[in-house]
């Protein structure tokens, strides 16, 4: 890979073809680089006139069509990481994209929803997956999702075995990883917590809606239409999440931006999600927060990586 410092190209902001116009941090965001002095390309990822070493750094935004391709989309992130520097790193996206990594947090000591992983060489195993699936449905709802999504595609809430299991044999049946949860019911009152850091610092935070409880709307067939509004996180939600962004770069580096969403529960947030590839950073929710972001941009360019 070229030395960073090598290099004077603009930085390429990345999206998918039919995310453009639907990303809502991208005119933020390229109106706070242009007010720091930072030149920008908004560039689709799958381009194949792009000559991406031309770029003195690549930044990953809205690449929201990748679930389907995802073997394509991690070649993409590999050519990419060899000729120019790519944020967040090729590491930390190919460890993200697949869900599992919620056992290792889990691992970590971190709290995180409970989990049972069904992948689809173990699904007619049901003595791992069945008794934790029936338990939760005892006392409310469950989400089954696969491994590896975007925008809450192929993520459902159920409240019969039945319905859960065809959902779970339905995405295993086409070689996909699933992830099984209970719905977490305090959700409906107090909404999912987002907290986003941006250099490996606490940025803003918003809340969002429980998507889950009504039926999704998919925009441009990305992602699930949200509720979205700025959020003051209380004292055991900012604690979680920087615990996590501290184990996070204790295992990868530095990171040039980072979400983590929570859940309520009766026994305290936790972790439904770490977001390091793609993630809607809803920075139209803080004033401040795309000069933030677009600051963390320009140190990156004038900064070795870690």
């Amino acid at each position: 890979m070229q030395d960073p410092g090598a290099t004077r190209g603009p930085v390429a902001l990345v999206t998918a073809d039919a995310a453009i116009g639907f990303d809502a941090d991208m005119p933020l965001l390229s109106g706070a680089l242009d007010e720091c002095g930072v030149a920008y390309r908004e560039v689709v990822w799958d381009d194949s006139s792009i000559d991406w070493s031309s770029f003195s750094l690549v930044v990953v935004r809205s690449t929201w069509d990748y679930v389907p391709r995802i073997e394509e989309f991690l070649r993409w992130i590999d050519q990419v990481a060899s000729v120019t520097r790519l944020e967040n790193s090729a590491e930390i996206m190919r460890w993200n994209v697949d869900k599992h990594y919620l056992g290792e947090a889990a691992d970590a000591g971190l709290s995180v929803v409970p989990t049972v992983f069904v992948d689809p060489g173990t699904v007619h195993d049901e003595s791992i997956w069945r008794p934790r699936l029936e338990n939760w449905l005892t006392s409310g709802d469950v989400v089954v999702k696969p491994c590896i999504s975007a925008g809450s595609n192929d993520t459902e809430r159920h409240g019969h075995v039945d319905e859960a299991s065809r959902h779970l044999r339905s995405l295993t049946s086409v070689g996909r990883s699933v992830m099984v949860q209970p719905y977490l019911a305090d959700v409906d009152q107090l909404s999912e917590t987002g907290l986003v850091y941006l250099d490996g610092k606490f940025s803003h935070a918003f809340s969002k809606g429980p998507l889950l409880a009504s039926a999704r709307d998919l925009e441009a067939g990305l992602y699930a239409r949200e509720e979205i509004s700025s959020r003051v996180p209380n004292r055991d939600e900012l604690a979680l999440g920087n615990r996590a962004i501290d184990w996070l770069s204790g295992r990868f580096g530095r990171l040039l931006y980072a979400r983590v969403d929570l859940l309520p529960s009766s026994d305290g947030p936790k972790i439904v999600e770490l977001e390091l590839t793609e993630p809607s950073l809803f920075l139209q929710t803080d004033s401040s927060a795309p000069a933030r972001a677009a600051e963390s941009i320009r140190r990156y360019l004038t900064s070795s990586p870690s």
